[in-house]
């Protein structure tokens, strides 16, 4: 996987050449980006025990693949609940840990109930699943926040190895309501890719 990710930034096909003119590479995000701000969270809660949770995954899927062609980049989360499973079929991707989730959107959101197909966007706005007019207008309205900063860095020092260092952060940021949008701190990381004994990166 990660020669992949070394190859989206490379030109052309030869790979004995692309390991040559990127042995170094170092991707940025450019202030531009950091200024337009960030994407858009969409979460949506479905459940195969849900009828009408097929018709709302489609719409996000649709979604996920630019067909509504918005401004704004986003970012598509599913998330399968267990509280339909008693019915009789249970839902092999349903999990407690989703039902949580939504159960913490709910109470936040102030609503009555939890129920399938929902989408929350932002974790500030919800709307029933399958109602893409409200899917898009949620988006379209949605607060936005300026992208983290960070910087990659590829180093292939042999073929066979690739080394990708991460740096950046996420700082707290409170919006007007005072509620911390941003809260994790991610300082740096290593991942190496080597297939070898004898690399000299471990």
């Amino acid at each position: 996987m990660a020669p992949r990710l070394l190859s989206c930034f490379a030109k052309g096909n030869d790979s004995s050449a692309r390991n040559q003119n990127h042995a170094n590479v170092t991707v940025d995000v450019s202030a531009e980006e950091q200024h337009r701000g960030g994407a858009v969270l969409v979460e949506l809660f479905s459940s195969q025990g849900c009828k009408t949770s097929p018709e709302a995954e489609l719409l996000v899927s649709r979604l996920g693949r630019g067909d509504f062609q918005l401004e704004m980049s986003v970012i598509v989360l599913a998330f399968h609940v267990d509280y339909w499973d008693y019915m009789g079929w249970k839902d092999p991707y349903g999990g407690s840990q989703w039902t949580v989730r939504q159960k913490a959107y709910v109470e936040s959101l102030k609503l009555d109930t939890m129920f399938t197909p929902q989408i929350v966007v932002q974790g500030r706005t919800q709307c029933v699943g399958n109602e893409e007019e409200a899917l898009l207008s949620s988006i379209v309205n949605a607060p936005r926040f300026p992208a983290p900063t960070f910087q990659a860095t590829f180093q292939r020092p042999t073929p066979d190895c690739l080394q990708v260092s991460l740096s950046g952060a996420l700082r707290t940021k409170a919006d007007n309501d005072g509620v911390n949008v941003m809260v994790a701190l991610y300082d740096s990381g290593l991942v190496t890719d080597c297939p070898r004994t004898d690399c000299p990166i471990k």
